[in-house]
């Protein structure tokens, strides 16, 4: 199959022919965006990659007494719940075997568990990072498991292996990789930017054969999911990377349209309605001096001294005087998570050479920017489509959440942000919940309100309103990276050790 070509564009004929892709892209172009309310919460994010529902939940208390119907141990990783129906799917990792595993979504029962066997990293820069964060996708038929480590593995419902597809492992990737794979009607699309073969690629969901791919060369590493943006116009594949929001024809990759300029190191996933994308994106790449400092050791570690001078700041860190910072010499603060990244010989200190630069870090290529970009651009679009932009109460892991007329925006530190999708008009701006440090988990739509649940084990109940209300606060005890899901009037929340049914 001949297929436009562009400087980007490389795609594969796989079996496709003429007709069969003009079938594809007539079938692409009415798929529906799946709602919530179904038995399903089928990928990353949910129905359509938006975390909103319109099942309501049983019970918002989350009461460890009460509502908890069942609690299922796990091995360790990060993925959310994959859900279709009576079944779970989740991964993990351990003693140097990536999981692939099903649970009874009654019971918590486990009903299959398969490994394959991986070489982990040498080094992670970070203590929550994990070869296990992707999540799972289905369509009912077939659940598709990815390892970045590894690659793609395709298992029935019932946990028999339908292929296998290996892909080429990073081996400087201090983060781990962190994107899903979403499943597109008969295809399978997957980001690997930054690895080997950095690129966007669609599978054959039936049986692994690539189809086409998008090379993305000078694409460093990314922890944004694909999103298949519905709008007024058309089906277009949005795929956010270093410095770049993306555009693609779900059927063959070939580029729609592009806004350049925005974040260097992307950890979101973009969210859409009829008329607008809406883009958010922070990283520390972004960020110079005094913001930089705070959003690593929070704004209430050092005075203005300190701020001003490394030393300063880092004799402020070293609290027994020995010329060196532990991990438990600091604060909870993003910087203790990410401690690795700076000690550069992995001696488990820092010394006063390694801690300057860190302080001093110059801002990078790109901006940490929030954008919204109107449906029907062609092109290079950022002087003509971006209808609003901001630049305060980013979020730099969760993704914004589009729910009820209104855009949630979670900041690290504990910073909620609510918007006016049309305007970008705050709300309410950077209202401040009491865990300060790291949000993983995108915010969740529930009709009436939102639930966040922090990194440091919280769930907080928030009205979904114009003025900030916060209704329900509870303590899990356990580090929390995945987003919850909602099926059914049932909440899963996966900690670091279990998953946990809420209910009534």
């Amino acid at each position: 199959m001949l297929l436009p070509s562009t400087a980007d564009l490389s795609c594969y004929a796989g079996r496709m022919t003429l007709p069969c892709a003009a079938l594809v892209v007539l079938c692409l172009s009415s798929a529906p965006i799946q709602e919530g309310g179904a038995a399903h919460w089928p990928q990353f994010l949910g129905p359509g990659g938006a975390p909103r529902t319109d099942s309501q939940p049983t019970s918002l208390a989350f009461d460890l007494e009460q509502d908890v119907l069942w609690r299922a141990p796990l091995p360790a990783g990060a993925s959310s719940p994959c859900i279709w129906e009576g079944r779970i799917f989740l991964t993990g990792h351990e003693e140097g075997r990536l999981i692939m595993l099903a649970l009874d979504r009654t019971s918590g029962a486990e009903l299959w568990r398969h490994s394959v066997e991986f070489t982990p990293p040498p080094f992670y820069g970070h203590s929550d990072a994990s070869p296990a964060v992707p999540t799972a996708c289905t369509d009912g038929e077939r659940v598709i498991f990815y390892f970045g480590d590894w690659g793609l593995i395709a298992r029935n419902l019932d946990g028999e292996l339908l292929w296998e597809k290996p892909l080429p492992v990073p081996d400087d990737a201090i983060f781990g990789i962190g994107s899903s794979p979403i499943l597109i009607d008969d295809m399978v699309i997957l980001s690997r930017d930054g690895c080997p073969d950095s690129s966007i690629r669609a599978f054959a969901a039936e049986d692994g054969e690539l189809l086409w791919q998008v090379p993305r060369l000078g694409f460093g590493y990314s922890f944004g999911t694909p999103y298949l943006w519905q709008n007024a116009e058309r089906l277009e594949l949005i795929v956010a990377g270093t410095q770049r929001l993306t555009a693609l024809d779900p059927a063959t990759g070939a580029e729609l349209w592009r806004v350049t300029g925005l974040c260097s190191f992307v950890c979101t996933t973009p969210v859409g309605d009829a008329e607008r994308l809406y883009f958010a994106a922070w990283s520390t790449g972004g960020a110079e001096g005094r913001e930089l400092v705070e959003s690593l050791f929070g704004d209430e570690t050092f005075n203005a001294e300190q701020l001003a001078d490394a030393a300063a700041a880092f004799a402020r860190l070293d609290s027994d005087g020995d010329g060196k910072v532990t991990v438990e010499e600091l604060p909870p603060c993003r910087a203790k998570s990410a401690f690795g990244v700076a000690d550069d010989n992995h001696d488990g200190v820092w010394d006063l050479e390694e801690y300057v630069p860190l302080h001093n870090l110059p801002k990078g290529p790109g901006k940490n920017l929030m954008i919204a970009v109107a449906a029907g651009g062609k092109g290079d679009v950022t002087g003509s489509h971006v209808t609003w932009s901001r630049r305060r109460g980013l979020p730099y892991v969760a993704s914004p959440l589009l729910h009820e007329g209104r855009i949630w925006l979670l900041k690290s530190g504990g910073f909620v942000t609510c918007l006016d999708p049309k305007t970008g008009e705050a709300h309410f701006d950077r209202e401040r919940l009491d865990d300060r440090g790291e949000y993983y988990a995108t915010a969740v739509g529930v009709p009436g309100h939102v639930i966040v649940a922090s990194g440091d084990g919280t769930i907080y109940v928030l009205k979904s309103a114009d003025a900030f209300e916060l209704v329900t606060t509870v303590e899990l005890g356990e580090r929390i990276q995945a987003t919850p899901a909602v099926v059914d009037g049932k909440v899963y929340v996966r900690t670091r050790t279990s998953l946990l049914a809420f209910g009534r």
